[in-house]
C-alpha cells in the first residue's frame, strides 16, 4: 500500500517537474535584477497607444485566471510610445492607476484601448479620458476627486521611477515587456512562448522561484 501511495505521489509530482525542466535562463526568461520582490507578481509595461499591447489583451485574459493563487498581477503605464506631449501620457499613467483601484478596471481598461484602436478615436486632454470613464459607470465627481488623490498620484510616480530603473537596466525596451518578482524577464517572442497556457506557467514557474 505505501508503494502505491508513493507511486501515485511520485506521479502527481511528474508534471510539475517536467514542467520546471522546460524553462531555461536566457531562452525563456533572463534575470534582470539581483533581489526580487517579497511576494509574488508580474508586471506588464505597456502603453495604450501600443497595437501590440492592444493585441494582447485578450491572451492575457486568459493567461490570469492560470496564475497561481497569490501571484499578482500588475499593470504599469510608460510613456514612449504614442503622444509625445507629456501631458497626455500624464493622463494615461494617472489614469491607469485611477482605474486600478475601481470596481470596473477591466471594463475601464478595455474601453481605453477600444476607444483608441477599433473606434481610432483620440485621447488630447483629460476631459477624453473623463469620458470613457463616465461611460463605464463611473461618476464625474467621484472621477475628478479620486484622480487628483494622493494615493493615484503617488502610484503614478511609482510607475515613472519603475519605468526609469527597467530602461536604464536596459530590460524594457519595448512594450509589453513582463517582468516577474522584479527579477525575471520574459523572454516570449524569442522562446515563442505564445499560448496562455505556455505564458502561465512560466509565469508560475518563476513566481514560485
Amino acid at each position: 500500500m505505501l508503494k502505491l501511495i508513493k507511486a501515485a505521489a511520485l506521479a502527481l509530482m511528474l508534471p510539475v517537474v517536467a514542467n520546471a525542466a522546460q524553462f531555461e535562463e536566457g531562452v525563456h526568461y533572463e534575470v534582470v535584477a539581483e533581489r526580487g520582490t517579497k511576494k509574488p507578481e508580474v508586471t506588464e509595461y505597456f502603453s495604450f497607444f501600443c497595437p501590440a499591447c492592444n493585441a494582447f489583451e485578450p491572451l492575457l485574459d486568459k493567461v490570469k485566471p492560470q496564475l497561481n493563487e497569490g501571484v499578482k498581477f500588475k499593470k504599469s503605464h510608460v510613456d514612449f510610445v504614442g503622444s509625445r506631449d507629456p501631458k497626455v501620457q500624464q493622463v494615461m499613467a494617472q489614469s491607469l492607476a485611477l482605474a486600478e483601484v475601481l470596481p470596473q478596471k477591466d471594463k475601464i481598461i478595455a474601453a481605453i484601448f477600444t476607444h483608441i484602436h477599433a473606434k481610432r478615436n483620440k485621447i488630447n486632454e483629460l476631459a477624453d479620458m473623463k469620458d470613457i470613464f463616465v461611460a463605464q459607470g463611473v461618476d464625474g465627481k467621484k472621477f475628478d476627486k479620486m484622480y487628483k488623490s494622493f494615493a493615484v498620484r503617488t502610484n503614478t510616480s511609482k510607475m515613472a521611477r519603475m519605468q526609469q530603473k527597467w530602461s536604464e537596466k536596459r530590460a524594457l525596451t519595448g512594450v509589453p515587456t513582463f517582468i516577474v518578482n522584479g527579477k525575471y524577464k520574459l523572454r516570449l517572442r524569442e522562446s515563442k512562448t505564445t499560448t496562455p497556457e505556455q505564458i502561465s506557467a512560466l509565469i508560475n514557474y518563476l513566481a514560485a522561484k
